[in-house]
C-alpha cells in the first residue's frame, strides 16, 4: 500500500511538471500564433479585394454564420467588404473569406479551413470550383449539371460541402445587402 502511494506521489508530481511546461508552452507561443494568423488573415483579405488598402472591422456582429466583417477601402472611399463566415459543412464548420464590391457582387472566395473529406470535400479549395463565384450577385443556387447564370456546380461526391459554402456566399451578401448603408461611415 506504502509503494502504490509512493508511486501515485511520483505519477501526480511528473503530471504537475508537464502540466506547468504546457503551461508556459502555450504563453510564450499564442502571442507568435495570433500574429501569425492575423498577417494571414490580412494577407488573404489582400488576395481579395487587391484595390483596397486598409481593411476596418465591424463590430457587434449577430449572426451565425458570420464571424467577422472588414469594411476594405482605398484612400478612405469603401471599395467592398471582407466577410469571414463558418457555414457547417460534412466535416464540421468551414472558415471561408469573402469578398464583395460595392454591388455585392462576388470577388473572390478563399477557404481558410475545414475538416471536409480528402479528395471529396476538400476539393472546394481549388479554383475549378472557388473560381465559380467570382462575379455571382443575389442568391447562389447549387447544382449537379451545368449551371446557369445565377448556379454553380457542386463538386462531385461533395453536394453538402458545396452548398454550405454557397450558403456561407448567400449569407455574406445578404448581411452587406442590408447593413452597407450603416458602414458608410466608418473610418
Amino acid at each position: 500500500m506504502k509503494e502504490a502511494l509512493k508511486l501515485g506521489a511520483i505519477l501526480f508530481l511528473i503530471t504537475g511538471i508537464c502540466v506547468g511546461l504546457l503551461g508556459t508552452v502555450n504563453q510564450i507561443t499564442r502571442p507568435i500564433i495570433e500574429a501569425n494568423n492575423l498577417k494571414t488573415e490580412q494577407d488573404s483579405m489582400k488576395q481579395l479585394l487587391s484595390e483596397a488598402d486598409t481593411f476596418t472591422q465591424i463590430d457587434a456582429i449577430s449572426d451565425t454564420l458570420i464571424k467577422k466583417v472588414f469594411v476594405a477601402k482605398a484612400s478612405r472611399n469603401v471599395v467592398g467588404y471582407i466577410l469571414n463566415v463558418e457555414p457547417k459543412g460534412y466535416g464540421g464548420a468551414i472558415s471561408v473569406l469573402i469578398g464583395l464590391d460595392q454591388n455585392k457582387a462576388v470577388k473572390g472566395v478563399k477557404i481558410l479551413s475545414h475538416s471536409e473529406t480528402p479528395g471529396f470535400g476538400a476539393n472546394a479549395e481549388k479554383p475549378s470550383f472557388i473560381d465559380q463565384y467570382i462575379g455571382k450577385q443575389g442568391t447562389i443556387k447549387v447544382t449537379k449539371t451545368s449551371p446557369k447564370e445565377d448556379e454553380i456546380q457542386a463538386i462531385t461526391g461533395a453536394t453538402i460541402t458545396s452548398a454550405a459554402i454557397t450558403d456561407g456566399v448567400n449569407a455574406a451578401i445578404a448581411f452587406v445587402a442590408e447593413h452597407q448603408n450603416e458602414w458608410g461611415s466608418v473610418q
